[in-house]
């Protein structure tokens, strides 16, 4: 698997296919291996490339600097370091939140935009959602990945046991270095909810129906984005791309058609 320096630290990816680039964000603490369905899907037409940000999957965990910010701009240079001119972007979650900043500041480089279950800066969840910063500096790393795997992975319990398996196994190897970061909770937050009606990019935005911490952002988004296309998908939680493939990988070709089709005319 290739890596490659990004300022001052080394990210992994996995690259395959050729045609036009997909870039393919994921959701915290979690790595690129969620997007493998993706993937073998989209290689045979487009380019795919996905990578482990920092403080994830095999890419290196500093100490500090995991704010969005700092994951637009590793974005940034890991794309410069491909040559990717222009390219179709996709997130996740946190993923998201990177690809919707990264939208604001650089979108003479996309061809598209792809948000699922996304966040944004600026958007607290309900209260109910649970950071694990204070878990983690109390009882430690291993003992809050435990406690993060039984509180997130709880919903696919009795609903997809071979899912819940894999993100468990994903999120293990999570270096969880991000909960100690000393400037958690300190770092700036721009208001990229506010700034996404400025964003004049052909943009899809997937989301769960069962997502209640993230539908209503996927909503509002959709109303500031102009000409953004929203799929809520029934019976389906925060890992979209991975509880319905099928559905995703359909709708979101699609939609790449349609924004090919669109640059021709």
């Amino acid at each position: 698997m290739p890596e490659i320096k990004v300022g001052e630290v080394t990210l992994y990816y996995d690259d395959q296919g050729s045609g036009d680039p997909i870039v393919f964000l994921h959701g915290f603490t979690l790595d690129r291996r969620m997007w493998r369905r993706q993937m073998e899907y989209f290689s045979p037409k487009y380019r795919v490339i996905a990578y482990d940000s920092r403080g994830h999957g095999k890419s290196c965990c500093p100490e500090s600097g995991y704010s969005r910010g700092d994951r637009v701009e590793d974005l940034r240079n890991f794309t410069k370091g491909l040559h990717l001119d222009k390219f179709h972007l996709v997130g996740l979650s946190m993923g998201g939140a990177t690809a919707l900043g990264y939208a604001i500041d650089y979108p003479e480089t996309l061809m598209s935009l792809t948000l699922v279950d996304t966040a944004a800066g600026g958007y607290s969840p309900p209260p109910k959602y649970r950071d694990f910063r204070e878990q983690a500096m109390t009882i430690g790393v291993e003992k809050t990945k435990r406690l993060w795997i039984r509180s997130t992975l709880f919903y696919y319990i009795n609903r997809n046991e071979e899912l819940r398996q894999e993100l468990k196994e994903i999120i293990s190897g999570h270096c969880g270095l991000l909960w100690l970061d000393p400037k958690r909770g300190k770092y700036k937050d721009r208001d990229d909810v506010t700034l996404a009606d400025g964003i004049k990019l052909p943009t899809m935005i997937f989301v769960g129906d069962k997502d209640r911490f993230f539908i209503p952002l996927a909503k509002i988004l959709h109303e500031k984005i102009a000409d953004s296309e929203i799929d809520i998908v029934p019976d389906v939680g925060h890992m979209l791309n991975m509880e319905a493939p099928e559905r995703f990988n359909f709708r979101f070709e699609q939609f790449l058609e349609r924004v090919v089709s669109k640059s021709k005319d």
